[in-house]
């Protein structure tokens, strides 16, 4: 697996620019001697060039993607038995162990528009080939034991103007999926959009060493990405310990070995409030052994001030999070920043507040605005001095 492979890196809408900056960072970590080729960035992902074992790797090192493609094919076809003659002659036999897989198509200006014939030429296509070039028994036994598995391979179908690009997924499960058990409260966000909110909050500062509040913590999320964001993830199982080429690899516990986990040496301590009993209850159990401390406040009643080289990221409540929303409006958000302000006095404040409320802030106060979706409802991350 010494030979380089296609990658492509899925994040969330408008957001791989910081999803960039942790790639680079650890890349830099992990793999020093070797070149990472960025072919390209849009606005839904990250094209990279690299070793083939190393692009699986980052399924473990990096923490905001939302799933990693191997590339696997690019031609050109205008209809489907072309398609279908394509497909059937592309090797397979390294990345499949004899399923008939998942398929996800999309299509933009492309003749090859119907998903359900796209879907019937990519699998007819692959079990010609498995006609042609019998699966081994030792994949066909891997298949048997794991057919119920969440993890096993998708086949991604792209076409735009007839160019058709053939991928393979590596991930599985959603990489925000870690794999340990984290009891969540109410609409808690999602774990890879914590990380790149904090590469966000931290962008571009002094790497002294800080410390990171959330004042309405939750089940803790912003909390424990930071206090693990250099923690490799061998807690779950990703798709391509499903391909052949993997299942045949030699040197797996090598590749396991070499992958080492560290502290985030950017925070030294970790302080959650919350005020619901049964979430703060949840929330310790989340951080037990970690160095996160979670303690019941108020955030607008409390007048335990921290003082030190602060940090604060907060998600207040919105949405379903809230029953009555008559509470929930600009006053309550500015009432929220200016209370954090009298307590921490942090060197930058990171607040997510939904759209709907139109909320403004000067340029000389304002570090960053940026706009994504939390749940399908659009928000703003607003990084305030």
């Amino acid at each position: 697996m010494e030979d380089n492979s296609t990658f492509y890196i899925i994040y969330p809408l408008g957001l791989a620019d910081f999803g960039l900056i942790e790639l680079k960072k650890k890349w830099a970590m992990h793999f020093s001697e070797s070149p990472l080729e960025i072919l390209s960035v849009d606005e839904g992902g990250i094209l990279i060039n690299v070793k083939t074992l190393q692009g699986f790797a980052l399924n473990h090192i990096l923490k905001s993607p939302t799933r990693i493609l191997i590339r696997f094919a690019e031609f050109k076809a205008k209809d489907f038995p072309k398609l279908f003659n394509k497909i059937s002659k592309l090797p397979w036999k390294s990345f499949m162990i004899g399923a008939t897989p998942e398929v996800e198509a999309s299509a933009t200006n492309s003749k090859l528009f119907d998903s359900r014939k796209i879907e019937k030429a990519l699998k007819d296509g692959i079990l010609e080939q498995y006609r042609k070039q019998p699966v081994k028994k030792k994949y066909l036994d891997h298949f048997e034991v794991n057919k119920q598995a969440e993890d096993l391979p998708t086949v991604y179908y792209r076409a735009v103007d007839d160019v058709i690009t053939i991928s393979l997924d590596t991930t599985g499960e959603l990489l925000h999926k870690r794999g340990e058990k984290i009891f969540t409260g109410l609409a808690p966000i999602r774990e890879s959009l914590a990380s790149l909110l904090l590469t966000a909050l931290t962008k571009n500062i002094e790497q002294d060493s800080y410390t990171l509040i959330d004042p309405m913590s939750g089940s803790g999320t912003f909390l424990i990405e930071a206090h693990d964001a250099y923690k490799i993830n061998f807690d779950r199982t990703f798709s391509y310990q499903h391909f052949p080429l993997w299942i045949d690899y030699a040197q797996k516990k090598q590749f396991s070995d070499s992958l080492v986990s560290s502290e985030n040496t950017q925070f030294d301590n970790y302080y959650g409030f919350e005020i619901n009993d049964d979430v703060i209850m949840l929330a310790v159990k989340n951080t037990a052994n970690k160095k996160i401390q979670i303690k019941k406040a108020d955030l607008l009643k409390s007048e335990s001030r921290i003082a030190g080289n602060n940090l604060v990221i907060i998600n207040p409540p919105y949405g379903i999070r809230v029953g009555d929303k008559s509470d929930i409006n600009p006053e309550f958000y500015k009432k929220v920043i200016t209370k954090i302000r009298d307590l921490y006095a942090p060197v930058r404040l990171g607040i997510i507040i939904p759209d709907e409320h139109r909320m403004s802030f000067q340029g000389s106060e304002m570090v960053a605005r940026i706009p994504f979706k939390n749940g399908g409802l659009p928000v703003t991350f607003f990084i305030l001095k």
